[in-house]
C-alpha cells in the first residue's frame, strides 16, 4: 500500500527532549535526522476549502496542502483547524492511513504546541491513501447526535476479550501468508475479512472518553510487547509497536475534541488496530511470560528502575524505540499499575523494549517485520523485510 515516507527527526528529537536528552545528545538525534532530509518540493496548485478535494491523496500536492493548513491555522488557530478537517469526508481514515504516522506527528504538534508541525500533519493526512476505510465503514457519516453511533455500535466486549477471540477464530486462518509481500493491503483487499472485521470492531464496549481511552492503551500496549514473546525468544513487531505510539497522540489530542469525535478516533484506532493484528499473523499474546520478564539490563538496588529505563531510551539510536518507551511511560504515570496484569507490567513492557528495541540503529535489526504471528518467523533467526 502507498503511504507518505514521513521523517522520524521532529518524532525522536521531542521525545528526547521530554525525557531529559542534553544538548549533545539532542544534537546527535537532529545530526542524525537532517542527513536525509530533502528540500520540499515546489507546491503544484492553490487550495482552498473549495478546492482542497482536487488534488486529494496525491503526495505530489504535499506543499499545496501544507501552504493551505498553514493558512487555516494562521486564521482560525490550531484546534480549530484541527477539529475542521480530521473529521471531514475520508479524513479519519487518511489520518490513521500510513501506519497511523499522520496521527502520530499530529500528537507531537498538539502536545508541543507547533502550529507549522501541525500543518505538516494535517498535509501528511491529506496526501495519504485511505487504505483503513473499509474497515471504518461502520463510523461514517456519524454527526454531533451520538445516539445513533450508540444504537448501532456500542457492544460489550473488552479489547482484550475481542482479540482473543479473533486469535481462535478460524475464519482467518491462512488469510494472510507469511510469504504475501504487502500482507496489510492483502487485508484491506479481501472484502469478506474486511466485513469480519468491522463486526469485531463494533463489539468493543466504548464507556467514555477517558475510561476507553484508559482501555486501549493499556492494551495497545500489551499488544505489541507481550504478542513477542516466545521460548525462542523476543520479536517485536515494528508494526505493532506502532499501534502504541499513535495511542499515545490519542492521549494528547483527545481533550480537545467533543466525546462523539474523542469515540470516532477511538474506534477508528481500534479497528485499525484490529486489521493489523491479522496482517502480522494473529500472534498470541504471552501475558504471563512478560509478567515474568527479568531484565538482562537491569540494575540491582536502583531507585528508580523507570529512570534505568529512560537512560537506556536515550541511548538507543533506533528512533521508535524510545517513542514507545515514552508512550509506556505516559501511561505509567496516567495509569498507575493495571491491577488486572500485575505489578510492574508496564514497567516490563519499557524493559522489553529497550533490551530488544534499543539493540541497534538498524530497524529491521531493532524490530521485526516479517510478522510475528508467524511460524516462519520465530524458525527464521534473521528478521524477514516482507511487510
Amino acid at each position: 500500500y502507498i503511504y507518505i515516507v514521513t521523517s522520524h527527526l521532529i518524532h525522536h528529537y521531542l521525545a528526547a527532549f521530554a525525557f531529559g536528552a542534553d544538548t549533545k545528545r539532542l544534537q546527535e538525534i537532529f545530526d542524525f535526522h537532517a542527513s536525509y532530509q530533502r528540500p520540499i518540493p515546489p507546491s503544484i496548485t492553490t487550495l482552498t476549502r473549495d478546492t482542497y478535494r482536487k488534488e486529494i491523496r496525491n503526495r505530489d500536492a504535499y506543499t499545496s496542502y501544507l501552504n493551505l493548513f498553514t493558512d487555516e491555522i494562521e486564521k482560525y488557530g490550531v484546534l480549530k483547524t484541527v477539529r475542521y478537517w480530521i473529521f471531514k469526508d475520508e479524513m479519519l481514515a487518511q489520518l490513521l492511513g500510513g501506519l497511523y504516522h499522520p496521527l502520530i506527528h499530529l500528537g507531537y504538534a498538539i502536545e508541543f504546541n507547533l502550529p507549522k508541525v501541525t500543518a505538516e500533519a494535517l498535509a501528511m493526512m491529506a496526501c495519504c491513501a485511505d487504505y483503513p476505510a473499509p474497515v471504518m465503514k461502520h463510523l461514517n457519516d456519524k454527526t454531533e447526535d451520538g445516539e445513533e453511533l450508540k444504537q448501532i455500535m456500542n457492544g460489550t466486549e473488552t479489547a482484550l476479550d475481542i482479540f482473543q477471540t479473533l486469535y481462535k477464530d478460524s475464519d482467518f486462518d491462512n488469510v494472510i501468508k507469511y510469504t504475501d509481500e504487502t500482507k496489510a493491503q492483502n487485508v484491506y483487499d479481501n472484502s469478506v475479512v474486511i466485513k469480519k472485521l468491522r463486526e469485531y470492531a463494533s463489539q468493543w464496549h466504548y464507556k467514555d472518553a477517558g475510561s476507553s481511552l484508559e482501555e486501549l492503551f493499556i492494551f495497545s500496549i500489551l499488544l505489541f510487547v507481550a504478542s513477542g514473546i516466545r521460548e525462542q525468544g523476543i520479536k517485536l513487531d515494528f508494526f505493532l509497536a506502532h499501534a502504541v505510539t499513535s495511542v499515545h497522540a490519542i492521549y494528547t489530542i483527545l481533550p480537545y475534541l467533543t466525546p462523539i469525535q474523542a469515540e470516532l478516533l477511538l474506534r477508528a484506532h481500534f479497528a485499525e488496530t484490529l486489521m493489523y493484528y491479522v496482517a502480522r499473523g494473529r500472534p498470541s499474546l504471552q501475558l504471563d511470560s512478560l509478567a515474568n520478564y527479568i531484565s538482562s539490563q537491569v540494575i540491582e538496588d536502583s531507585e528508580n528502575a523507570w529512570l534505568d529505563v529512560i537512560h537506556l531510551a536515550l541511548k538507543a539510536q533506533e528512533s521508535h524505540c524510545i517513542k514507545a518507551v515514552r508512550a509506556i511511560a505516559t501511561a505509567q504515570i496516567a495509569y498507575g499499575n493495571p491491577s488486572s496484569f500485575g505489578n510492574d507490567i508496564l514497567l516490563k513492557a519499557a524493559q522489553v523494549i529497550v533490551d530488544i528495541g534499543g539493540k541497534s540503529s538498524v530497524p529491521n535489526v531493532a524490530w521485526n517485520f516479517a510478522g510475528i504471528g508467524f511460524k516462519e518467523t520465530w524458525e527464521n533467526s534473521q528478521n524477514d523485510m516482507r511487510w
